[in-house]
């Protein structure tokens, strides 16, 4: 994927910015302020109907958000386009996800609106919303009251990482290896039934 700036629009603080595809095909984005947006779908899956796999980026440092937007950028995976949703706290997070039970995975920060705001999201989201199939992922910067170990052992997550120690290639594989395990369950749900 290569991106490129291609300029800023004259009326916003807009800049366009081109991303190529592994089909060699341009989209575009849009970065405003804090946010990239990719436009919505191809045109090949709109007429497909393919619906995107979802990511939701909770963290409180918009920071954060700009860095995942643009390592994650027009990123597809089992021919379906990745989607990044946002929440800037725990409460916010916790929202979306009872409002949409098709949330594929969390990149979730612990330390938000409290010290372990993050890890008392993991189990209102497994025990209260009943959600076992979104795959969570811890990314944190500041470890806080619990190392990697405990956390793993005491919560029911899918992966632990350090913001200072994850590189773009890491964020890429824990993607890929959460929105497979994410599939392989949906799937195996779907057998059942």
């Amino acid at each position: 994927m290569a991106l490129r700036c291609l300029g800023a629009s004259p009326n916003r603080s807009n800049i366009l910015i081109s991303c190529e595809s592994q089909r060699n095909e341009w989209k575009g984005l849009y970065v405003d302020d804090d946010l990239l947006l990719c436009d919505d779908l191809d045109e090949e899956d709109s007429a497909l109907d393919v619906q995107p796999w979802k990511i939701l980026v909770v963290d409180d440092d918009p920071g954060i958000h700009e860095v995942t937007n643009l390592v994650l950028a027009c990123r597809r995976f089992d021919e379906r386009p990745v989607v990044l949703l946002h929440a800037s706290s725990a409460a916010e997070a916790e929202r979306v996800l009872s409002e949409d039970g098709d949330v594929a995975m969390l990149l979730l920060d612990v330390v938000m609106e409290s010290e372990m705001a993050g890890l008392l999201l993991v189990d209102r989201i497994r025990d209260q919303l009943n959600n076992r199939r979104t795959r969570i992922i811890i990314r944190t910067g500041q470890p806080g009251l619990l190392n990697e170990d405990d956390v793993l052992k005491r919560y029911d997550v899918n992966g632990y990482c350090l913001k200072t120690a994850l590189t773009d290639a890491q964020l890429n594989r824990t993607c890929l290896l959460a929105l497979r395990n994410y599939r392989d369950i949906r799937d195996a749900c779907l057998a059942l039934n």
